[in-house]
């Protein structure tokens, strides 16, 4: 499978994901050739994939052929109804949330660690990885003693930062 965002996405739970791999490709791969896509900016396609009961599916394509045809499901998959079954599919699917900003894909830092991170094994969920990013936890002030302090009062400070630490 290639990676990098090319606009496939992806819906799980209920929420959209922009996936960073290209599951078609490993379709293409299986039957051992690429069909002549108008690649002009990009790909020539766009899919939208489905987990369904732990199952992947193809739910739509979207493109042009290298005529300038239109390009849909029925072209692909003749046979198939709304949905294909992904069962050509072993490896992993990474994606990003659709309703926050991607990272830019200059930045490998950002890249590294996906939203979502799917192990399909011939089409069957495998196992699911979902990260839930938050607002960064804000840091908590230190108690700080007062700069004049008796003995006793500094003993008793102390005692209780001991104690709540």
């Amino acid at each position: 499978m290639r990676s990098g965002f090319h606009g496939d996405t992806l819906t799980h739970r209920g929420r959209e994901f922009a996936l960073i791999d290209q599951p078609l490709e490993a379709y293409f791969e299986l039957i051992g050739s690429r069909p002549d896509f108008d690649s002009g900016n990009g790909r020539g396609y766009v899919a939208h994939w489905i987990i369904e009961d732990g199952w992947l599916y193809l739910g739509s394509l979207t493109g042009r052929w290298a005529r300038s045809e239109p390009l849909s499901m029925c072209h692909m998959f003749p046979f198939a109804g709304e949905k294909v079954f992904a069962a050509w599919l072993t490896g992993t699917v990474r994606g990003y949330r659709s309703d926050r900003p991607l990272p830019a894909a200059h930045s490998p830092v950002h890249m590294r660690y996906p939203d979502i991170v799917l192990r399909i094994d011939n089409g069957r969920l495998d196992t699911a990885s979902i990260v839930h990013r938050g607002t960064a936890p804000a840091k908590q002030e230190l108690a700080r003693p007062p700069l004049m302090m008796s003995p006793a009062a500094f003993a008793r400070h102390g005692a209780w930062t001991e104690a709540v630490v």
